[in-house]
């Protein structure tokens, strides 16, 4: 990748970052005038970068929305809740053109258009008359097609050879030279060029008035270059100079084009985390020579000892550095809960509803992984929570509300574990309605769905297909998806709480690991196999005498401390087959969503720490297998979540 462009898809996201807040704090009061202050730094400096880049249509859109907040900051006077949403779509757009670059290494070819659009909309809200739309504005027309019509030999050379070419106009700043700009020799390094035409700005002074230190030069140029290496050579002074594409027609800018960039797959490290490590290291290989001294003595001397204390030096050791390394790949969760709230506002006046998006606790930090998986759960529960939650004005007016609906993504850190909730204010969920529908669909008999609590009957929303929108749209009811949110996040090793209230709205929480820590496990042994369990899922393990187990229907059952619990065969359910071993039965009890469930395995073995490794590819479907672990002769290990069996 570019180095410059990287650059900037980094810098670019951070500058979005701090403009978004801004704007979005400015939606709520617009004569903050610290969010206007810093807003219009953001977009300054965003601005600057796009013109490093080549990318004329974000340039040109930011110089529409600087000039607007310029004009705020100048005037004192508060900015409007439509120019603060005005900015904040451009800032928005922004943020797609970002991500279309990272994924894609392009801008859209309408990247002009939208340009234009947004900023006119941006220029009538400061009170300037609307571009011409359609077009990136220019601010030298004028000069560009005099030169064309003064270079038209040339053109026709060039368009003879196949050759498309670049006008240049450089306005060098009166007091470049004490910058270090040479602008003859700047011009002169353009590639490609094929005529040079170089004028004072304004009447020379008389001479006892003449400055020498003083630069007047209007140069323009045109080169055979392509634009991106003729705008390569101003990099560092875009705002003095004008590049345009021509032929025997003055053409509009061309959208820009950048080389393909991969995905960001960067974390952003602070030092001190790379010092820690560091240190770790020392210490690990300290510990590694000691360990080799000390298991040396003990074969001649015994000392046992010695040996178990330089072991646990070393898991000491090992345990700190993946602590350290974990958090190296904690990332803020902003990132992520921009891009849903960039997603609510375009959607809504799709849908015929006003939005407001909130966001809070943008700087919790979780695990990369975790922070790259979040979005699509979440990107779920914001199109229901606009579709079927959040009401169209006319029926929130009825209902009492505010026209405009909130929606507000919120994020925290508590203990081990981050919770991210999607919360709205619209009509919430109908427990009544839940258990119609769960009729209707042949979820429940009459009976079944009448003994629902109301709860039970909420809960509904993560079965399987069921939805509770009165029509399929592109963006159906709270039931499509859900289940997917539930199982994504559950494959994360977390879970989702649901509450809601007849029209007062819903709040959904998706309670996840901030890490992807050590897990402990279980190692049993099924049908001659050895596999793992979650230890967090186990409840107990037990042995169990064969006449303790009774037949109950089609099934087996056992009792343990008073209770009933069906019993399982894990060889079975995993098709291993085999028979039982005789003597006593050693039993997995864990807690399913109808209670206890026992798990019939040949033996227990070691209890153990591992980093999980999730199933990927085509595997990652394979139902049971949570993922896979090293064990430590190098032998692959599954590990089970036998939750799924009982869900």
């Amino acid at each position: 990748m570019d180095e410059l462009l990287e650059q900037f898809l980094i810098e670019g996201r951070d500058l979005i970052a701090q403009a978004a807040d801004d704007c979005t704090a400015l939606v709520s009061d617009g004569s903050a005038r610290q969010a206007i202050d810093s807003a219009f730094r953001a977009v300054h400096t965003l601005k600057g970068s796009a013109a490093i880049v080549s990318l004329l249509p974000m340039e040109s859109m930011l110089h529409a929305a600087e000039d607007l907040l310029g004009a705020a900051r100048s005037s004192s006077q508060p900015i409007s809740a439509a120019a603060a949403r005005a900015l904040l779509s451009c800032i928005d757009q922004c943020d797609r053109w970002i991500d279309a670059l990272a994924s894609q290494g392009r801008i859209a070819d309408d990247a002009d258009g939208i340009a234009a659009g947004i900023s006119a909309q941006l220029r009538a809200l400061a009170g300037d008359s609307p571009a011409e739309p359609g077009r990136v504005p220019t601010r030298y027309d004028a000069w560009a097609k005099a030169l064309v019509e003064a270079e038209g030999e040339a053109i026709a050379a060039a368009g003879a050879r196949g050759q498309r070419l670049s006008a240049i106009r450089y306005l060098p700043r009166e007091d470049c030279f004490f910058a270090g700009d040479d602008p003859l020799a700047l011009i002169g390094s353009v590639p490609g060029l094929i005529a040079v035409r170089v004028a004072a700005r304004e009447d020379w002074p008389l001479l006892d008035q003449f400055d020498p230190y003083r630069c007047m030069l209007a140069i323009d140029a045109l080169s055979t270059a392509e634009l991106a290496d003729v705008r390569s050579v101003f990099r560092l002074i875009p705002d003095q100079v004008e590049v345009v594409a021509t032929g025997p027609a003055l053409a509009t800018p061309e959208p820009a084009v950048i080389p393909q960039a991969a995905a960001d797959p960067t974390i952003r490290v602070e030092a001190e985390q790379v010092d820690r490590l560091l240190d770790l290291m020392g210490e690990l290989l300290i510990a590694r020579n000691e360990f080799g001294t000390v298991a040396e003595k003990s074969v001649r001397t015994g000392g046992e000892a010695s040996l178990r204390a330089s072991g646990a030096t070393m898991d000491r050791v090992l345990r700190d550095m993946h602590r350290a390394v974990m958090a190296m790949r904690m990332v803020p969760v902003d990132r992520v809960l921009r891009r849903i709230a960039r997603m609510v506002r375009d959607t809504a006046p799709k849908l015929g509803r006003e939005v407001e998006v909130k966001l809070q606790g943008m700087e919790t930090k979780v695990d990369k992984a975790i922070a790259d998986a979040l979005f699509d759960p979440l990107l779920h529960l914001a199109r229901n929570a606009l579709d079927h939650g959040i009401e169209v004005p006319d029926r929130r007016l009825a209902a009492g509300k505010p026209a405009r609906g909130e929606i507000t993504l919120s994020a925290h850190s508590s203990g081990g574990q981050v919770v991210v909730t999607l919360a709205d204010d619209g009509q919430g969920i109908d427990p009544a309605v839940m258990r119609e529908l769960a009729v209707k669909r042949g979820l429940h008999s009459a009976d079944g769905a009448a003994a629902l609590t109301d709860e039970a009957a909420m809960q509904l929303v993560f079965a399987p297909g069921f939805s509770s929108a009165a029509e399929i749209t592109d963006l159906s009811g709270r039931g499509v998806g859900m289940d997917a949110v539930k199982a994504a996040v559950e494959r994360l090793g977390g879970r989702v709480v649901l509450d809601s209230s007849p029209g007062k709205g819903t709040r959904v929480s998706a309670h996840l690991p901030a890490t992807a820590a050590l897990t402990s496990v279980l190692t049993v042994t099924v049908a001659g196999q050895q596999f793992a369990v979650p230890m967090d899922s186990v409840v107990q393990t037990a042995r169990i005498s064969p006449g303790a187990v009774r037949p109950v229907g089609t099934g087996e059952a056992f009792v343990i401390r008073d209770r009933t619990v069906p019993l399982l065969d894990l060889a079975r359910l995993l098709g291993l087959g085999g028979e039982r071993p005789a003597g006593d039965l050693r039993v997995l009890v864990i807690e399913g969503p109808e209670g206890l469930v026992g798990f019939a395995v040949d033996d227990f073995s070691s209890r153990s720490e591992v980093i999980l490794r999730p199933m990927t590819g085509l595997l990652s479907a394979v139902p049971v297998v949570a993922g896979t672990t090293l064990t430590g002769d190098g032998s692959i290990l599954f590990i089970l979540n036998l939750g799924e069996v009982v869900a």
